[in-house]
């Protein structure tokens, strides 16, 4: 009997150890779980009436923003006014302002937001929306997006200050159409292109940016077009790693560099190749900017550059191609006042 009631009582212990054991690792997977919600909070989805900052659209819809929004009603986790997260969402502006306090994003799709569309108004409503004061105006990681009717953003003529960064960026996105917008008076570039392809930028003004007007940069098969890209501090257009990219219809005058530039300049931080080839640039002004009108850097290739006219530009001349005899480079029925080459026509 004795070795039976020392057999039960270590039982006993072993199962009151095991019990303790189990309750204290669930315990302990509580406390974890709990942290981390702490840390990582959902987001507040936006309802389909939008009247302040700081949600996260989560839900395939419509959803319409119906007043004036601002940074001081609160932000995402992220720091940012409206974040897409959905695909197939329509947000519509309503043509609102959304007016930062100088940092994070007025609007950001995320990579997971494909097949959406944002648009500062449509056609029965008289206003244009604005993005205005924030660190980046509208970032877009998600594919196949359209984003269009934007009065600004950034600033303007009578209000010169803009966003503190870019007033568009794409960020490894494909397949997305800017259009009809303005993007001016911003701190970095008017819009910004890094990675992705085949992205269209429509009927636009890119002036007045302290950064360029627009990049392309490791970023393919894009098309610029109708845009009025004048007067930045930086480059009017930098294709920069880009290939097989489109310019045409538009004029790229007055900026503090060079108006039109392709491949890596000596000052740029450039990757791959460091070459910009197959770019077809055609029917665009290259007029009165501080450097050379067009630049084509050595390394870039079996580029065309057709019908454009360009002169009274800065530098040692308003066409430059920097390769040996133009190294594959069709210059053809330009207008311009002088050339660095014989090859240039």
């Amino acid at each position: 009997m004795r070795l039976n009631v020392i057999k039960t009582s270590k039982m006993n212990r072993v199962q009151a150890i095991r019990v303790f054991g189990i309750s204290t690792i669930a315990i302990f997977l509580a406390a974890a779980g709990m942290a981390n919600a702490a840390a990582n909070p959902k987001p507040t989805p936006c309802t389909p009436s939008i009247s302040s900052c700081g949600c996260t659209v989560t839900q395939t819809g419509t959803f319409t923003v119906t007043d004036d929004l601002n940074a001081s009603q609160g932000l995402t986790k992220a720091g940012n006014c409206l974040e897409v997260s959905a695909d197939h969402v329509i947000l519509d502006l309503q043509g609102h302002a959304i007016i930062g306090n100088g940092a994070g994003i007025g609007i950001l799709i995320q990579n997971s937001g494909h097949d959406t569309t944002v648009q500062g108004t449509d056609l029965t409503e008289t206003g244009q929306a604005i993005i205005n004061g924030w660190g980046t105006g509208l970032e877009d990681d998600a594919n196949n997006v359209v984003i269009e009717l934007f009065r600004q953003f950034g600033g303007n003529n009578f209000t010169p200050t803009g966003n503190k960064g870019d007033g568009v960026l794409l960020q490894n996105a494909s397949g997305v159409t800017v259009a009809n917008f303005n993007a001016s008076f911003n701190g970095g570039t008017g819009v910004e292109v890094q990675g992705g392809s085949s992205n269209r930028i429509m009927n636009c003004d890119s002036i007045s940016n302290a950064g360029n007007g627009v990049i392309l940069a490791s970023s393919n098969v894009n098309t610029i077009s109708n845009c009025s890209i004048n007067g930045n501090t930086g480059y009017g257009v930098w294709l920069n790693t880009a290939n097989q990219n489109q310019i045409f219809t538009s004029s790229v005058n007055g900026n503090g560099k060079i108006g039109l530039l392709v491949g890596c300049h000596k000052e740029g931080k450039c990757t791959g190749n460091k070459g910009s080839d197959l770019n077809h640039l055609s029917s665009t002004g290259a007029n009165g900017n501080s450097g050379a009108g067009i630049t084509v850097e050595e390394g870039s290739s079996n580029n065309q550059i057709t019908n454009m006219s360009s002169a009274g530009n800065g530098g040692t001349s308003d066409l430059i191609d920097n390769n040996p005899s133009c190294d594959g480079n069709l210059w053809f029925n330009n207008a311009f006042g002088d050339a660095s080459q014989t090859c240039i026509h």
